[in-house]
């Protein structure tokens, strides 16, 4: 799709998580849901979907690997996302980085402790599969977007687009960022559930006039009733105002727009 040029017009970006075999159905209730919205606000919604071509280590079905290719072909975008979503790094040094890689992201950080090469290696056997299986791989977000300075720099050595954190979308080669916050639920446990909930209806509040807001959803947001009505209500309101886009468009405008690697906070 074309973005519209111009810093006064604002956007929407729906990206899923966790895009795998193991989490097919939960993959396929998120977008039958997001595409409902869409409809209702006769509005277009590409998606752009991470995937992750050996979840925990279990290879994709040629039929998930169809369904795949179905996405690409109706205007989705594919983004790697990891290799086996599983950090399998050196242990964690210090109760800080215990804490990011053992409890909030459940040991799922896959490229959160991992060297150049190790990461590069990774990269690649993502990237020869995807090549395998006809599938077009746009960018790279790391699992729980936990990547180190390392990882970072097999990263921007590849073919890819873009990378992400948490609060910026980053173009590749050239590092620029754009202020982009997100909408992320957890639903591992119900004070999960509630604590999210109310910062993402905070965070819809105070961030109304963000250039870009993005959706950040994974398999399980459409399993608690509460977590649902909650990114729909907001997801509805961002597609009534904003002009949904790819996380490929938004590096795009981030090249035009963005703030450069020398100056990013």
């Amino acid at each position: 799709m074309s973005v519209l040029s111009g810093p006064e017009r604002r956007h929407v970006a729906v990206v899923l998580h966790d895009v795998a075999d193991s989490r097919w159905a939960g993959c396929a209730r998120v977008i039958a849901q997001a595409q409902r919205i869409a409809r209702e606000c006769g509005v277009t919604l590409p998606l752009t979907l991470l995937v992750v071509p050996r979840m925990h280590g279990e290879p994709a079905s040629p039929e998930f690997v169809h369904w795949l290719r179905r996405q690409a072909r109706a205007g989705h975008e594919l983004a790697l996302h990891g290799y086996t979503h599983r950090d399998d790094g050196p242990e964690p040094a210090g109760l800080v980085e215990r804490w990011t890689r053992r409890w909030y992201t459940a040991g799922e950080g896959e490229f959160a402790a991992l060297d150049r090469e190790q990461a590069a290696e990774r990269l690649q056997r993502g990237l020869d599969w995807a090549e395998r299986e006809g599938l077009p791989i746009t960018g790279f977000v790391a699992p729980a977007w936990l990547l180190g300075d390392e990882g970072r720099e097999a990263v921007r050595a590849g073919p890819f687009a873009y990378t992400c954190t948490l609060a910026r979308v980053v173009a590749l080669p050239g590092g620029q960022t754009l202020h982009a916050p997100s909408f992320v639920f957890s639903t591992r446990a119900a004070w999960r559930v509630h604590a999210s909930i109310a910062w993402n209806e905070l965070l819809g509040l105070s961030q109304r006039r963000a250039l870009l807001q993005r959706f950040e959803l994974h398999p399980a947001d459409c399993d608690s009733s509460a977590v649902a009505l909650c990114w729909a209500a907001l997801l509805r309101r961002a597609l009534r105002r904003r002009q949904a886009l790819t996380l490929g468009d938004a590096a795009a405008i981030a090249r035009r727009l963005g703030t450069s690697p020398a100056t990013a906070a």
